[in-house]
Order: C-alpha cells, then structure tokens, then sequence
C-alpha cells in the first residue's frame, strides 16, 4: 500500500506541474501559431506607410494582425538597429499573427507553440469599431518573458478593454536575447556607439511607425501610453530612459517590472561587453577578430544552443544596455532626473510575485525547494547581503522553504522596487498611483498560490493565446474596473475612477490594494514587504 500512496502521490504532483506549466505558458510566455479569429473577414482596408492592409472583424473590435513596421533581421542586420518595412504592393492580409522573433522554449522538453524567425519585427492592432474620424488614445503593450521569451501573439486578445474602453492597443514584437541585446565593442563601433540595445531600438521603431499611422485608425499619435509587465514593465522603464523615445509616448502603465535596483536594470557596456564575450566563445565564436562574422553567419539553433537564452535562474544574461547613446542613464536615476516630469505613471506590482518562479525555476524542474539549499540560494543571488537578508527571513517563519524563497523574491525583486520607482519618479516631478494586485485567478493551490508573477495580467486582457479567461465574477468585475481604470488613465492621464478612490499620486505610504473581495487604500506596503531592509541594496540579482 505505501507504493501505491507514493505512485498515487507522484502522479498527483507531476499533473500539478503539468497544469502550472501549461498555466505559466498561458499566462506569460508561450505563444499560439496564431490563426485567424473565427468571425468571418470584412474588407477593412487601411493603408499605412509601406502599403495597403486587410484586417478582419473579431469579437465586436477590428483587428489588424502581423502588420511589418521594420525589415527582417537576417543577415547583415542580425545585431543592428531597425531599418524601415520595405514597401509593397497589392493589399497585404492582415488577419493573422507573424512569426515570433527568435527565442528557446519556455521551459525544458517543451516545443515552441508558434513558429519564430528573424523576420518578426510586426505589430498587431486591436482597434474599435467605427473610428472614422475619432481621436483615441493609443496604448502600447511591451511583452513580458525576462528578456529571453514573448511574442505579440500571446496577447490575443484586449476585446472588451478596446471596445469598452474605447481605446486602441497596439502590441509590436521586439528582437529577445542575444539577438535584441548582444553588444560587443565592434558593434559599438558599427552603429554610432549603438550596442546591445536593438531589442529597445525595435519597440521605438514601433512607436513611430504608431506616431506616423495611428491617425489611419482613428488614433491620436499625441495620446500614447505605454504599458508592459514584467521584462515589458522594464521595458517601459528603459524608454523612459532612453533620450531617443522622447515624443513617443504620453503616459506609462509599469506593471511587476520596475525601474529600481531589478537584475533586468541595464547594465554598463563593460559588464555587458564580458557577458557577451563570454556568450559568444560558449558558441564557438571566441576569437575577437572574427566572433562578429561568426555570430551573424551562425544559424539560429546554434545562436540559442546557451544556456543564457532561457529563463533558469533569477539572475539574468540578456537585457538592455546602457550604451550611453540609446539607453544613458539607469532608469531609477532617469526618473529622480525628472525623465518622467509631466508622464504620469502607474506602477504596481503582485502580492506573491514569487511563486511563479518558484513553479518555472523549482517544481517545473522536478526539484521541490530544500531547508539545506535557502541559505547557498540567498549567497549566491545576494552576495555580502546574503547574511541580513536571511535573518530577516528566516526559515522558522515560513511553511516550507519554498515560501520562504518565494517572499524574498516577492519583496526584493518586484514590491520594493515597485515603491523604489514609485519614490524616484515622484522626486522628479512625476504623479504617479501605486497599486498592489491581491487577486488569486488560480486559488491557493499548492504549487501557484495567490497573485503569482503575471496573475494579473488576464484581468488586463480578455484573452490570452486566443483562449477566453473564465474568471469567476468577482473576479470579472474586479477585471471590468482595472480595464475601465486603464483606459481612463490613458484617456485623461487619471486612473481614479468611483470604484478605486480614493487614490492618491502624491504620496509613497498611499497603495492601492486591487482584491475581487475588497479595494482598500493600504498604507503599509513598505513594512509588509520590509522595504526599509531593501533600501540599501544598490542592485538585487
């Protein structure tokens, strides 16, 4: 019988984990190979710079999908800034998703769910019906996937939120990994001084091709916000920072992906150069006289052979850099520098952030987290402040080992300098509404529990991959007044609306508490989340 109780207990565990990867990939990595919505085609007939397009009627919006706003990446343009669509004739289908842009599977010996290729530079409009003449407010969405992961096709789709909200969403891909953030001094010396930052340079290639054909869609090209989650919250962030994006936008949405003290911070051309010295001879293409031509002659699987192009660790290989000419400063220190006077900004983060890595990085990987293994995990992300960190949380706190990990995670990777960012930007000028997300999409189950890195996002969009979110209807409501408040937000610049007030933008101590059971007005984030413990660790990862 106790052979029977352990199969019985192994096949309940692995269906779990087969559940939450399929959930996760859901949620916030994976991408379908994206077929046209089921309602019949209408003959919507746009005609944006580089040619005419059809797009299609969906689910009471327009959609235009896969629409090119730069030319391929292959070749001689692997590593390079974006060049402009080429030109073409005829009327281009638009009711279909493009390839992604090169990038590994999402987690071990599991397929890619949608066909990738180095012409991927497209963006997918979500757009309400009867525009004609209209003057709506554009926003933005910047993919999550930590830098290694993502596709436009994933966020399939913000129906009700365009159509409720009258509002356009405008999703663009952007080059991943080492094809959007390799940099290496003789790319530097190529373009300028412009290295490791193609990836950045692809979404404000975007966000002209938006200013100079948003009016084609009733949309306003002085009225776009910008907003991501998770690696597209730094993204956000990273614009933000980047003196090249000035103009482009109006309002930001940073959602779990903050500008302050995360390992997806830009770092220095230095410590990016060894990085990709160190990635490029792991390939094959060490020697420096020659590692360029190797790099772009290699093909594709061989470019994503490392183990740098996927998401394994807290730490990071892949993000954008601060090449002093696209990207200048750190963005915590951009905001304090008044780079968001006048942006006004909305930055939350989730209550249990660190469960989703503790499913992807742990139990995904059939390891379940260890008492032996909490203190050399806290050394070797934190370092000299592995010792504070640890007294602060110990083990005899906590259930289990894994919830120990997953509030350190929480609170050091996403709460804090969540508050951190909120706290700079308001010492540049900037009002910016903090909130903390508290809804549980998938209850208090044993291996996703509570609002877990990206839970928050199907209440942002209708569908994900195509597939309807079936929230309960608390839940839904709570969906409703976040799409109503977002699209207020990028409407007016304002996101109170009666069901979330009072709330407040000038001060730190004031955060929004967003729950299907409850909407408070918190004032005691920074101790929850033991902020002041975070406060003197300059970089966390």
């Amino acid at each position: 019988m106790r052979i029977a109780t352990d199969d019985s207990t192994r096949r309940r565990r692995m269906a779990w984990l087969y559940s939450i990867a399929a959930v996760i990939s859901l949620i916030i990595l994976s991408a379908p190979a994206g077929a046209a919505p089921a309602d019949a085609p209408a003959d919507l007939i746009a005609t944006v710079t580089a040619g005419a397009i059809r797009g299609i009627h969906a689910d009471g919006i327009q959609e235009y999908l896969g629409v090119p706003f730069a030319a391929s990446t292959a070749g001689a343009d692997r590593f390079a800034p974006p060049r402009p669509a080429p030109q073409w004739t005829g009327i281009r289908p638009a009711a279909t998703h493009s390839p992604q842009c090169p990038q590994s599977p999402p987690l071990p010996n599991v397929p890619a769910l949608q066909p990738s290729s180095e012409d991927c530079l497209t963006i997918d409009l979500y757009v309400p019906e009867h525009t004609a003449g209209a003057n709506l407010p554009v926003m933005v969405w910047l993919y999550g996937g930590a830098f290694v992961l993502g596709s436009n096709a994933q966020y399939d789709s913000p129906a009700r939120l365009v159509r409720e909200g009258q509002v356009i969403v405008a999703i663009p891909n952007y080059r991943v990994g080492p094809f959007g953030f390799l940099a290496l001094p003789e790319l530097a010396a190529d373009n300028g001084g412009i290295t490791g930052t193609y990836g950045t340079l692809d979404q404000q290639a975007a966000l002209r091709w938006i200013r100079d054909n948003a009016t084609v869609f009733g949309g306003d090209p002085g009225n776009v916000t910008l907003f991501g989650e998770s690696a597209g919250g730094m993204s956000v962030c990273t614009q933000l920072a980047s003196p090249s994006s000035r103009g482009l936008y109006a309002k930001a949405i940073v959602e779990s992906g903050s500008c302050a003290r995360s390992p997806l911070t830009p770092p220095t051309k230095e410590v990016a150069y060894q990085r990709s010295a160190d990635y490029a001879a792991s390939i094959g293409c060490g020697d420096p006289a020659t590692r360029l031509r190797c790099l772009r002659e290699s093909p594709v699987d061989q470019l994503l052979s490392s183990p740098t192009t996927t998401l394994n660790t807290m730490d990071v290989a892949w993000s954008p850099v601060r090449d002093e000419v696209v990207v200048t400063s750190g963005p915590e220190d951009a905001l304090a520098n008044d780079a968001a006077q006048g942006v006004p900004l909305i930055v939350g983060s989730n209550a249990g952030e660190g469960a989703t890595f503790i499913a992807l990085l742990d139990y995904a990987r059939g390891v379940t987290p260890a008492a032996a293994d909490y203190a050399p995990w806290a050394q070797t992300l934190f370092n000299d402040d592995s010792a504070r960190i640890l007294d602060r949380y110990p083990l005899s706190d906590f259930v289990s080992p894994a919830a120990a990990k997953a509030q350190v995670i929480t609170d050091g990777f996403f709460a804090c300098p969540a508050l951190f960012t909120a706290e700079a930007a308001r010492r540049g000028g900037a009002r910016v509404w903090q909130y903390q997300f508290n809804d549980a999409p998938l209850g208090w189950n044993p291996l996703l529990p509570g609002a877990f890195h990206g839970a928050e996002v199907p209440y942002v969009f209708s569908a994900l991959m195509g597939v309807n979110i079936p929230l309960p209807p608390a839940a839904d409501l709570l969906s409703r007044r976040i799409q109503q408040s977002w699209a207020q937000f990028a409407h007016t610049g304002n996101p109170e609306i009666p069901a979330f007030a009072p709330w407040p933008s000038d001060t730190s101590d004031a955060t929004l508490e967003l729950g299907s059971d409850h909407v408070t007005l918190g004032d005691s984030f920074s101790q929850q989340h033991h902020c002041d413990l975070w406060s003197d660790i300059d970089h966390i990862g």
